[in-house]
């Protein structure tokens, strides 16, 4: 097991604004890459990661990054979101927005879609990717939860409660509905409709095309983390500790695994296991076809972003700024480092290179 508590990294101050580049073919559409959550599950680490570059990106980040090949977006609460040059960490640009920004950006072809809480002005942005200019904004109301695009539509949870379906291209606001809670979890389109959970202890399933309610069913508990899930079920933690799988379209419950403490992150699904932290660190593996057979590892940290499997271990951020890398058969902390604040989205890696967000607005890459 190496340490690595102190390095010779880069600080990168902000910059002139530059230009992006026009698009990103392999983009990120998806709240933490993938309807999985398992963008990074395929992407093997080096026994001791060393940090290449640290940038300041804002007084404090709350979501995760949107990663392309080239570049990484990032969000911030002093209402601006920001370019990096991956390799560099370089600032491209920073554009300031009407709102505090909670939830990471996407990434698809040659814009970035973000939404921005109530304080002051809640609205969804389309921003060019080259330049940061808004191709539309609209006002929704606060966006406090992941956003989620699915062909043309680009669908959107508020504060108060309402999903919005808009048009991806211009803007407008195909439809509505008001449902009861907030929404602070991301919607996540399927086939059979979009699911949407709201602090009302409540899943809804929606209609794509006409805003109506396919289904709903309480949950033992309310659901803050966006659900993964791979077309045919809904996988969701709670806070009353629950790990649920819910059959799509009916959204019954095919399993209930009492993981015993809240779950405030997204758990991860890798073909036929579900990953799942809860607050108090136990790190959950459940084999999606035979729940009984669910394992726990207890690692001893405090934390609020769910887990992010890769081939080479479990990456784990806590809320005292530690990121552990653990092997998921033994629980075994396999590389470990340490980040000025709390770590509040998963880390994630793409091409090799890992990316953690400090709660303090810092942006670390390590390879």
């Amino acid at each position: 097991m190496a340490a690595l508590w102190g390095v010779n990294a880069i600080a990168c101050a902000p910059a002139a604004n530059r230009l992006g580049p026009a698009r990103q073919d392999q983009g990120w559409p998806a709240y933490l890459g993938t309807p999985r959550h398992d963008a990074s599950a395929a992407e093997t680490l080096g026994p001791d990661p060393r940090r290449l570059w640290r940038f300041r990106a804002a007084r404090a980040v709350r979501g995760a990054p949107a990663i392309g090949e080239t570049i990484l977006a990032v969000g911030g609460t002093d209402r601006s979101i920001t370019l990096l040059d991956r390799a560099s960490g370089e600032q491209l640009w920073s554009r300031d927005l009407k709102g505090t920004i909670h939830a990471g950006p996407l990434l698809d072809g040659d814009r970035l879609y973000v939404g921005t809480q109530q304080t002051p002005e809640g609205r969804v942005y389309a921003l060019r990717l080259a330049d940061g200019k808004a191709a539309w904004n609209v006002g929704t109301g606060g966006v406090e939860a992941p956003l989620a695009l699915a062909g043309d539509a680009l669908f959107a949870g508020t504060e108060d409660g309402t999903l919005y379906r808009l048009d991806r291209h211009r803007g407008r606001v195909v439809w509505r509905r008001r449902l009861a809670g907030a929404v602070r979890a991301g919607p996540v389109p399927t086939d059979h409709g979009v699911a949407v959970a709201t602090t009302a202890d409540t899943v809804y399933l929606i209609e794509s095309e006409t805003g109506d309610v396919r289904a709903r069913r309480a949950t033992p508990g309310s659901v803050l983390a966006t659900p993964a899930t791979d077309g045919t079920q809904l996988y969701i933690g709670t806070m009353e500790g629950h790990l649920l799988a819910l059959a799509l379209p009916e959204l019954r419950i095919v399993w209930d695994v009492r993981a015993g403490d809240p779950v405030y992150g997204a758990p991860a699904l890798v073909r036929d296991t579900l990953f799942a932290l809860t607050r108090a660190g136990a790190l959950w593996l459940v084999p999606v076809h035979a729940p009984e057979e669910a394992r726990r590892h207890a690692l001893d940290v405090v934390a609020v972003a769910g887990p992010t499997p890769t081939r080479s271990g479990v990456l784990i951020g806590s809320v005292s700024g530690e990121v552990l890398l653990v092997s998921g058969d033994s629980g075994v902390v396999r590389w470990r480092t340490l980040v000025d604040g709390p770590v509040e989205s998963p880390p994630l890696v793409r091409d090799r290179q890992l990316f953690v967000v400090g709660g303090r607005g810092d942006v670390h890459a390590y390879r």
